[in-house]
């Protein structure tokens, strides 16, 4: 840049930008709006993986779970977490019949493939002993099915809610015994107020 002394004073001569210079700027410009655009398609995508294949929020329908889990909280279900373990007893699961878009279902396992389910004198039993159990259940006094012994295929779970009295679950014919790929996830976080915290 050129300076020029004039009458006593300085004037700065400014150069006019070139055609290539003018050029450049915009692709320079285009590249950066370009490398944004990338950035929130990535974040969006992994957004979306991040919720279809890893974690979700489900909120609880209905008394099924009571006292574990109240109608209306909202938990995190763990969608990898059978990808990686095998299906445990007691785990708390969320449950989607295949063919469907309902809601998801919260239940408890209790029974795991092979095992014998039966119900003795208002309690539950597995392989022929009394359900060991870290969580209270009532006694039973509806036990649908299994008036005799249900032995489950090995690709098969047998789920109850916790709250027996109010629960449409594996002892009955119109729920009957889950499949593992029905079980979409690992119930492990609560998300309610006052309330919240890791689960089982």
């Amino acid at each position: 840049m050129k300076r020029k002394h004039i009458s006593g004073q300085d004037f700065t001569l400014q150069r006019k930008e070139t055609v290539n210079e003018i050029k450049k700027r915009r692709k320079e410009a285009f590249k950066e709006v370009r490398a944004l655009l990338l950035v929130v398609f990535a974040a969006a995508v992994l957004g979306y993986a991040f919720v279809t294949f890893c974690f979700q929020t489900v909120k609880v329908r209905g008394p099924s779970m009571d006292p574990t889990l109240s109608d209306g909280e909202t938990v995190i279900i763990n969608k990898l977490s059978y990808t990686f373990s095998s299906v445990e007893r007691g785990d708390i699961v969320a449950i989607k019949p295949i063919g469907t878009d309902q809601y998801y279902d919260i239940k408890r396992v209790i029974g795991l493939p092979g095992d014998k389910v039966a119900i003795v004198a208002g309690r539950f039993v597995i392989n022929d002993k009394e359900l060991d159990e870290s969580y209270d259940l009532d006694e039973i006094t509806a036990p649908g099915r299994l008036t005799s012994p249900i032995t489950l295929g090995q690709q098969e779970y047998f789920v109850i809610g916790d709250n027996l009295g109010s629960s449409e679950d594996s002892r009955f014919s119109t729920y009957g015994n889950i499949q593992k790929s029905e079980i979409r996830g690992k119930v492990f976080y609560r998300l309610t107020k006052g309330r919240r915290g890791r689960i089982g």
